[in-house]
């Protein structure tokens, strides 16, 4: 599923292709990828002829600021991609296609989804915050070591609490296991029995981590890839994610790979005693 790394990832590159350009037309070719009590045809009325001003990134969601002040929003889910295409490149829509946005001379982003988990709504500038319902942006300047003790004074489980984008916004299985890792952890202890020591450490972590999956634009373990048909990088630089029975790199031991709440968790069961 994309993360934070892989969403930011495309936001950079089709910035650099969309912002200032007028969309000529968006095509819904599957309506219930529409969501949020909206309609395919709003949708695209509210889109169509809209300059975008800018593109943006909130948690695992992908912002195409309009002029008009509407934000049209796309969320990914397990495997959805958006991927630029012009007349020059051989990149077709196909049956996975299921939105496809024009602007001049034929340039055009498709957005592809094959379990059909991701969505595409429109909202306003002003509602928007209201409408995600997310948490903390931890690439920003605010999100600091005191915003993040106040976010872990809660019982729940650190992986699962890293994981909720209601407390902390981008961050899911693949950068949850790396970060708790990083941090010496043990994902199943409870967040508010964390000393302030590691606290830090978990902080330092989390920029550490997403830092690095970023420069490597993303991690492909799927069907992830950036928005000009390439792979990430980060998959090669796994401390512990799908690791499981290879030898921790730090002493050896071999990591874990244990059930939590339906999905995989991975940790060194020596580092993060």
């Amino acid at each position: 599923m994309p993360e934070l790394p892989e969403v930011e990832t495309i936001k950079r590159g089709l910035r650099k292709k969309v912002k200032g350009k007028k969309i000529a037309s968006i095509k819904i070719l599957l309506p219930k990828m529409v969501r949020r009590n909206a309609t395919d045809r709003e949708v695209a009325h509210r889109a169509r002829g809209k300059k975008i001003v800018e593109v943006k990134r909130r948690g695992k969601a992908l912002l195409f600021i309009l002029d008009s002040k509407d934000v049209l929003v796309f969320r990914l889910g397990m495997t959805g991609q958006m991927l630029w295409s012009h007349p020059r490149l051989a990149l077709r829509r196909d049956t996975h296609t299921h939105v496809i946005i024009t602007f001049a001379k034929g340039e055009r982003i498709l957005f592809r989804d094959m379990r059909q988990f991701g969505e595409v709504f429109v909202t306003t500038e002003a509602d928007l915050e209201e409408t995600l319902q997310m948490g903390a942006e931890p690439l920003e300047g605010d999100f600091t070591h005191e915003t993040l003790v106040q976010i872990t004074s809660s019982p729940m489980k650190i992986k699962h609490l890293l994981m909720n984008q209601r407390k902390i916004a981008g961050i899911g299985n693949i950068y949850s296991d790396e970060i708790l890792f990083e941090a010496g952890i043990h994902p199943l202890r409870p967040a508010r029995l964390l000393k302030d020591k590691e606290l830090k450490m978990l902080h330092r972590a989390i920029v550490c981590i997403l830092t690095e999956a970023i420069a490597c634009k993303g991690d492909t373990i799927g069907q992830y890839r950036d928005a000009f048909g390439e792979s990430g990088q980060y998959q090669n630089y796994h401390r512990v994610y799908q690791r499981g029975g290879d030898p921790c790199q730090r002493c050896h031991t071999p990591v874990k790979r244990i059930k939590l709440a339906g999905r995989s968790c991975h940790y060194c069961p020596r580092c993060q005693a």
